[in-house]
Formats: structure tokens, C-alpha cells, sequence
């Protein structure tokens, strides 16, 4: 089936129902739910993360790929013992109600994000800098290791050396903002938000007052459209500028000439895995949760389900941020997964449940494995529910078994590690997971400045979350957005709250 028979199908179910053609100069894009956010403080998800990077500015910004760019400082200089970190800050920056920003404004940010009354589950971000832990406990009223030497420069002084730190002060809840008396949050970022249509639309306007260049256009619209054949329609038809492409229709675009150039590519900073709740059995057995590994036929759910966008993974650290990259350990392999089952005792009708977020699109890859796993044994049941209530389980250790992944908040092996295994968080949060060595790693990881050694230690964690096996390591993906023709200046970044469309344009 050729695209264009396809959007005819598709078109006589799903129609735009205004009628009228979007602005010439708009961005409209599209999520598939609502964020949960607009406010910093909370930008936990990547909706939230990216329309944050719209609004607001950071410190340091990331760039297309993984390197960190001048964002609100022009500059910044580390210690070399790694504690104190010194950022030259911009002049003649405006927020968006016309307040002036100024160095006061990033200790305020920071701060906020620590003060117990905000309740940001983001204060681990400065965990680390010195005296939070006093603020934190309402010891005292400001953080010690933020200060202002004067309005354009600012020190931050942390406890221990922390490789990663710079990265953080990139994600979104790191943004500088100005809450007025009323607690409204303002932004020196490119975009102003006009218009919030709860499951509807976001609409932004433009910032003049934009330092880094203001947008070429006019405004920019978000459209809210949990399922991917609407939107389909709505790009096809021209409502849409850019779309990521759905799994399912990947190879009707691919192989069309006219769409196809159309097509740009991101290897994702991702991992996608199956999350096994090792606080009980049969999964506090590492000799089930590997065999589940072996029953899991990967590569064929990459060709058959993913249409081959996506890199069968070894362990939870994406290619790029680990090298080298370790070869895969858990090739298909069901004898082996029945043996490992017999060794465990659990051969005869093992019975799970395994959880997802309620996507149809989701629902073929669960599917896919519920079918692989019946054939050694292991009898899956399918549990959908909503975003919220899904996320909810997983952090009350509800599910046997999860389908979920991870997007890198910052391009750090260490992100796709201590988040996930150290064993606090974990088993607050995730798996349930618990391994005195790997806490010892993530220690040593957060703490070596040398990316050799740094490096050696990455392996290490690696190798032994390999054998462990809390998680089943699925795939990491490759995404594929779409643009119209029309549309001049964009292409996608690594990071999903990198991209703040000022230059796009259309002709």
C-alpha cells in the first residue's frame, strides 16, 4: 500500500474538524498526552522537559548532540579538585514580564527546587552542593554553596566531586525562572505560553525580547493526540509540521519517493526494558529473571513489531556513552531458558503479570513477548492501564513484571545506572533491586574526574548488571520524525529538551 492510499483510508476516519488551514507562520507540532507540568520543579517526564525548554533558559543548554553550549553564562571554570564551579553570567537578559535577570534569580531557582514546601522530585540535583542537606532539614534559610560574588557571576560549591554535575544544571528542572508575589513562573526563554486547552492544544507566542535570537515565527502550537492514526491524518492534510513516525506505518514512508527525503533519523540516548520485580519471588531468583532474558527473542520483535529501528541491548547503557560497546549475552535461546527455569524449580505453568501504559501501539510488543514466553512455560497475563495509575504500581513494586523505558536526562552512562540500580531508588521507585557493589561503583563513577578510570568503572557496574539481570534489556531505539517539505531550519537533537525552534522557518 502505497502512503497516499493509505492517507485516503485514513483521512475518511480522521478529519480536522475547524476546517481552516493553520497559520503560515506557526510551528505546530504534536504530544500524544498532556505534560504534567509547565513549571520546572516537576519535570520528571519528557513532555514536561520539552515544552520547559521552550519557556525557560539553563546555565548551560545541550546542543544537538551531547555537548554542553552557553546558555544564561557565557562561560563557567571547574576547580581542579572538582568542588567549585564558577559561571559568568549574560548581560541585558529580560524575563518575560520584563524583569531584568539577574544572579539572585539562579539561587532562587535552585533553591526552590530543594525547598521541602515546593515538593520537586527533583531535589537529588543538588544533593550534592554544599549546605542542602541544612536547607533541606530547615536548619537554615539559604544554601551555602550557592553565592553571588557579584550580579553577573555565580559560584556554586559542592561536598565531593561529581563527574556528571555540569550535565545537570542542562535538564529542565535546572531552569532559571522569576516567581512573582503570586507564584507565577516566568521564563527568559524564546516561547510565552498564551493558551492551555487541557487535552486540546498548547499555544505559545513568540518572545521579542529573546536574547539568543527571537523565533522566526510567529507562534507555535502543540496539538494533543494520544493515537497515531489521527495524527497521521493531521500532518498528511497539513496541520502538522513535524510527526514522529509511528512503528506501524514506518516502512509505508520509508519506501515512499515522495515523503522519504522527508525522513530524519536520531539514535535515541534510550533503553527499553522489561523491569522485573526482584523483591519476590520468582523473580528474586537470578536464575528465572536470566532465563526470561533467553526466552526473548529480540532481534525478531526489532523486525517484525519495530521495523528494525532499534539496537538489540546489552545491559542498560546505550551505545555512545560505553566503550566499548559489550557484546550481547543473552542471545534467543529457549532450551536454555526452559533448563534455567528446571534448575529454579519454577518449570511447571510459572504464572505473571505483565504491565503496561494503555497504548494500542504498546500493546503489539507486549504481545509479541507474551507469546515467546508461553513457549517455555511462562504464562503472561497483559495488565493496561492509564499513564498514572501504571507509573503508580511500578513505583508501589505492584507488577511482577513491566514494560517501560528510559531517556537519558543528561548524556552520562552514570544516568542509566545510579537512577536506576542504586539500591535506595530502586527500591523506592523501580525493581526492587539491591547490590552493594554496584552502589560502590556508582560512588566511584560520580566521583573520578579521569574518564579512563571512569570508564573501567562504567564496565564494571555494566558487566554486573548484565549477570544480575534485574531488568529483561530489550532494544534501544532509533526514532524517525517527519517535516513537511515546506518547513526550513529544524532537524532533531539528542536530547528532548534541546530543541527550542527558533530558527525554523517556512517557504
Amino acid at each position: 500500500m502505497s502512503i497516499k492510499i493509505f492517507i485516503i483510508f485514513i483521512f475518511s476516519i480522521f478529519t480536522n474538524g475547524c476546517g481552516v488551514k493553520p497559520n503560515s507562520n506557526q510551528l505546530n507540532l504534536v504530544m500524544p498526552g498532556d505534560p504534567k507540568s509547565l513549571d520546572p520543579a516537576y519535570a520528571t517526564d519528557v513532555r514536561t522537559g520539552q515544552l520547559c525548554a521552550l519557556l525557560y533558559d539553563n546555565l548551560v543548554r545541550f546542543g544537538k548532540g551531547s555537548e554542553l553550549l552557553p546558555g544564561l553564562a557565557t562561560r563557567w571554570e571547574i576547580s581542579s579538585d572538582g568542588l567549585k564551579y564558577t559561571f559568568q553570567l549574560r548581560d541585558s537578559v529580560f524575563f518575560q514580564n520584563g524583569k531584568e535577570f539577574e544572579c539572585a534569580n539562579v539561587i532562587q531557582s535552585f533553591e526552590r527546587i530543594l525547598d521541602p514546601n515546593t515538593n520537586s522530585h527533583r531535589k537529588w540535583l543538588f544533593k550534592n552542593v554544599k549546605g542542602s542537606s541544612e536547607f533541606l532539614s530547615r536548619e537554615v534559610e539559604s544554601v551555602s554553596g550557592f553565592s553571588c560574588e557579584n550580579d553577573n557571576k555565580f559560584h556554586i560549591e559542592l561536598n565531593q566531586s561529581f563527574a556528571p554535575f555540569l550535565g545537570f544544571l542542562a535538564m529542565a528542572s535546572a531552569s532559571i525562572i522569576h516567581e512573582t508575589k503570586t507564584g507565577e513562573i516566568i521564563g527568559t526563554g524564546p516561547w510565552k505560553l498564551k493558551e492551555w486547552i487541557h487535552d486540546g492544544h498548547i499555544l505559545f507566542d513568540r518572545n521579542l525580547n529573546y536574547f539568543d535570537g527571537v523565533p522566526k515565527l510567529e507562534s507555535l502550537k502543540i496539538r494533543i493526540l494520544p493515537e497515531a492514526l489521527p495524527r497521521t491524518a493531521e500532518f498528511v492534510t497539513g496541520y502538522l509540521d513535524i510527526m514522529e513516525v509511528p512503528e506501524a506505518e514506518f516502512p509505508l514512508w520509508a519506501n515512499d519517493p515522495e515523503w522519504a527525503p522527508n525522513i530524519k533519523y536520531q539514535e535515541d540516548l534510550s533503553i527499553h526494558y522489561l523491569g522485573l520485580n526482584c523483591s519476590r519471588p520468582p523473580f528474586d531468583n537470578v536464575l528465572v529473571r536470566q532465563a526470561i532474558n533467553y526466552a526473548i527473542d529480540v532481534q525478531r520483535i526489532i523486525d517484525k513489531v519495530k521495523n528494525g529501528n532499534a539496537t538489540p541491548a546489552s545491559g542498560p547503557i546505550p551505545p555512545g556513552l560505553i566503550e566499548p560497546y559489550p557484546k550481547l549475552k543473552y542471545d534467543f535461546n529457549p532450551q536454555l531458558a526452559k533448563e534455567l527455569l528446571a534448575k529454579a524449580g519454577v518449570e511447571n505453568g510459572l504464572k505473571i503479570e505483565l504491565w503496561q501504559s494503555q497504548s494500542s501501539e504498546l500493546l503489539n510488543l507486549t504481545e509479541a513477548i507474551q507469546a515467546q514466553l508461553e513457549a517455555v512455560g511462562v504464562h503472561v497475563k497483559i495488565i493496561r492501564n492509564d499513564w498514572n495509575l501504571f507509573s503508580q504500581a511500578v513505583s508501589e513494586g505492584v507488577p511482577d513484571m513491566y514494560y517501560r523505558s528510559w531517556y537519558a536526562d543528561y548524556p552520562h552512562a552514570e544516568n542509566f545506572i545510579a537512577p536506576l540500580f542504586e539500591s535506595e531508588v530502586s527500591q523506592r521507585r523501580w525493581t526492587r533491586y539491591s547490590n552493594n557493589e554496584i552502589d560502590a561503583l556508582i560512588q566511584k563513577i560520580q566521583s573520578t574526574s579521569d574518564e579512563e578510570q571512569q570508564q573501567k568503572y562504567i564496565q564494571q557496574a555494566n558487566s554486573i548488571l548484565i549477570d544480575d539481570a534485574p531488568w529483561v534489556y530489550l532494544w534501544h531505539t532509533r526514532t524517525a520524525h517527519i517535516s513537511q517539505p515546506n518547513l526550513k531550519g529544524w532537524s532533531p537533537s539528542l536530547m528532548f529538551n534541546a530543541e527550542k525552534y527558533t530558527g525554523v522557518t517556512k517557504e
